[in-house]
């Protein structure tokens, strides 16, 4: 199941004391809404000192991507504790949409720091402007894996094309000479 976006809105259950309590909301990447609700529970009692049995969870909604047919270039802060301690972090991934290099750092993390997914805190996520863009060059991407791809003529060849018939009427089963399907 792949990874969402989700915004949480919760609060404090009203009491007698407390008629109108302060609103909480927050953007949690989680596979379904429950895990979003039970990562809301886990964020708001480690900065608020709040339960899920003293609390309310007014909405989840899913926040989706406005255009994800536009490769950018995503900035995560991060924070993981390790076996060591507790480490900051910020990462850049190049991807269509903000989930997606949200995965591609959670498989980067595990695999080079060996941190689990429930040790990984999301502090922030931000689109870091090309250098098409930027006029300072200290603004842009700083990873040299984000780097090369950036201004490149990278071209990806398609060797093997199979060639489709136009419509139903020119379509065969069975060919008398086999088909050329390289295009270099």
């Amino acid at each position: 199941m792949p990874i969402r976006q989700y915004q949480v809105v919760g609060r404090q259950t009203p009491t007698a004391t407390n008629p109108e309590p302060q609103i909480y909301r927050t953007r949690i990447f989680a596979k379904s809404p429950v895990q979003a609700r039970s990562r809301f529970w886990y964020f708001l009692h480690q900065y608020r000192h709040m339960k899920k049995t003293t609390g309310d969870v007014l909405s989840v909604t899913e926040i989706r991507e406005k255009n994800p047919n536009i490769t950018k270039v995503y900035g995560i802060h991060l924070r993981y504790n390790s076996r060591s301690g507790t480490h900051n972090m910020m990462k850049e991934y190049r991807d269509t949409t903000l989930t997606g290099a949200v995965e591609q750092m959670y498989a980067e993390m595990a695999s080079r720091h060996r941190a689990r997914q429930t040790s990984i805190q999301i502090r922030d996520t931000c689109i870091i402007p090309g250098p098409l863009v930027s006029k300072d060059p200290s603004q842009g991407a700083k990873r040299v894996s984000v780097l090369q791809l950036l201004n490149s003529k990278v071209k990806f060849p398609l060797p093997h094309r199979v060639s489709r018939a136009s419509s139903k009427k020119f379509r065969s089963t069975f060919k008398a000479s086999r088909p050329s399907t390289y295009r270099g």
